[in-house]
Parts: C-alpha cells; sequence; structure tokens
C-alpha cells in the first residue's frame, strides 16, 4: 500500500546564538538543493540575554544581531546557497521551545533541522532539555544534525518496529519506511531497513502435534523477518540491505548505523504518554543522542 508522504518544502533551522551554525546550515543547503526546497533560519538570543553570559554581552544588540546575520549570509554565499534562504528570525524574548510553537501555529514549515542541543551529563540523566520538546511534542519531524562530513557513497537507514502489532505502530512503521524510500532517492542513496528484537536469535523450539508430528516452532527473529515481508514487498529491497539485531534500541540501532555507515537514520515517535517518559526520556530521545549520525524523527499524521 502506498503511503501519502507530504514533501520537505520549507525548512526551519534552528541554531542559537552562540552555536556554530556552519553543520545546520550545510545539511539544510544540502537538502534544499535536492529537494528544491527553501529555508527559514530561526536563531535564538534566550539563553545570551537570560543566562549567565549576559554581564558579558555588547551593549549595542543591533550590532550582535547584525554580526550574525552577516556571518550567516557570507556562509550560505560561500556555498552558493543564499537562494533558498527564504526568511531569518531572530527570537529573545521567549524559551526556542515556546517561540517556535507559536511560529509553527501560522507557518507552513514541513521539517524542523537543528543540532543536538548541549547539556551536562548530569542534567542528561533526568532531561533532555530543548530536544525534548522537539522529539516528543513538536508536531513537525525533526531533522536532528550531527558533526560529520558525509561521504560520496550514501546510505540511509530505516529503523522500524515490528514487535508491536498496534494500528499507530503499523501505520507509523508504514510511513518511517515511504519516507525513508522518498529520502534515500533524493539522496541517491542506498536504502537499508533495520528491526530491533528483544529475544535470542537462535532460539528454536520444537512442538509435537497428535496428528501433524514435530513441528519447527519459528524463532523471534524469523517471527519479525515474516511481519517485515509484508511492509516491504513494494520497495524491491535485497536481504543484504535488511538488518535484524538483537538488543535494546539505543544500543543496537546505534550500532548498526555505525557498521553500515549510514549518513542519516529514521526513526518514529509516537506521542509521550508514559509518566516515566516524560522524566527520563523515551527511546527516540535517548536515539537523538547515542546515534553517531544525522537522525530524522518522523510523526504520526
Amino acid at each position: 500500500m502506498q503511503t501519502d508522504i507530504k514533501a520537505y518544502k520549507h525548512i526551519l533551522v534552528v541554531v542559537e546564538s552562540n552555536e556554530d551554525h556552519t553543520i545546520p546550515l550545510a545539511r539544510a543547503s544540502r537538502l534544499c538543493r535536492v529537494l528544491s526546497a527553501r529555508m527559514t533560519l530561526f536563531i535564538s538570543y534566550h539563553r545570551v540575554m537570560t543566562g549567565k553570559h549576559r554581564d558579558k554581552m555588547q551593549d549595542d544588540l543591533y550590532a550582535i544581531v547584525e554580526q550574525k546575520n552577516n556571518a550567516v549570509h557570507e556562509t550560505l554565499t560561500k556555498w552558493e546557497a543564499s537562494d533558498y534562504l527564504n526568511n531569518t528570525i531572530m527570537s529573545w524574548q521567549s524559551k526556542p521551545s515556546e517561540a517556535i510553537a507559536k511560529i509553527l501555529e501560522n507557518c507552513d514549515y514541513d521539517l524542523v533541522l537543528k543540532a543536538p542541543y548541549l547539556q551536562s551529563e548530569f542534567k542528561q540523566l533526568f532531561r533532555s532539555g530543548l530536544d525534548q520538546y522537539f522529539v516528543s511534542e513538536c508536531p513537525l519531524p525533526l531533522w536532528l544534525v550531527k558533526p560529520r562530513i558525509w561521504d560520496d557513497a550514501l546510505e540511509v537507514l530505516c529503523c522500524v518496529d515490528m514487535s508491536d502489532d498496534d494500528l499507530n505502530n503499523h501505520l507509523l512503521n508504514q510511513k518511517i519506511l515511504a519516507v525513508s524510500d522518498k529520502l534515500a532517492g533524493a539522496l541517491e542513496a542506498e536504502l537499508h531497513v533495520v528491526d530491533c528484537f528483544y529475544g535470542e536469535v537462535g532460539s528454536m523450539r520444537i512442538d509435537f502435534n497428535g496428528s501433524k508430528g514435530f513441528k519447527r516452532q519459528a524463532s523471534v527473529k524469523d517471527e519479525h523477518a515474516e511481519k517485515l515481508k509484508l511492509y516491504i514487498n513494494e520497495f524491491a529491497l535485497s536481504d543484504d540491505v535488511l538488518h535484524f539485531v538483537e538488543g535494546i534500541p539505543d544500543e543496537a540501532l546505534a550500532n548498526t548505523a555505525a557498521e553500515i555507515n549510514a549518513e542519516v537514520a529514521v526513526i518514529g515517535n509516537n506521542e509521550d504518554t508514559n509518566y516515566f517518559d516524560k522524566i527520563f526520556g523515551d527511546t527516540a530521545v535517548e536515539l537523538a543522542k547515542a546515534m553517531p549520525c544525522d537522525l530524522l524523527v518522523v510523526k504520526p499524521d
């Protein structure tokens, strides 16, 4: 069944004033080029205006903004990507999550792109800061940019979940596959699919039935492989790009991305309703930290 996927035509690139903007802009420029898209740059000055660095700031706010604006335009001009910039939004009165939530109410953005939020290791034990909002609460898909240079031969890693037969998870799996396939086509990349499961890969049980005799029960891995076949029939994928890995998703998916040297991994994130997830962070938030490559978080419709 074909899944209708909305094209990413307007990308909101989020950076903080004291953050290196080159990595998010580089990725956004490349996506704009291959997707025929445009970008709007959102720059937040809230942390430096209200935090411990406030006393060290210049008195002339206009000069600070102008300096950042010129640096952005110089970077885009050097990459011949100036035409992709639709607008620049400067924000300092509200927290980035609050400001962006208001912006999204009246604008036509299709994708949010940013670098992971930097936090102390102690704070990461409890909450994931700004990324918690973008991964779990922001309605738009999120592209998290990691600081690495892409190879000439690109790989897109599609991460699906065959362990949950819930209808919402089924629809999300379909969407993840469709988005991954479309992205791989636009980037001229090879598409890989990974499914993570719990249980011994080699487990096997032999049951005896009075009328049919002995029968081999499928292993956990075989059960996942059978389920995945129902999803990938329309994508014509070879067995060597299908990966079934045992373990905790935070570790197993990140290890798979590293093994195939993926440039971007695509995962899904349903609405976060679990109390403990809200405190300690859900799987998608943990993967945002663990993935060695870029991460595209797809949201349910």
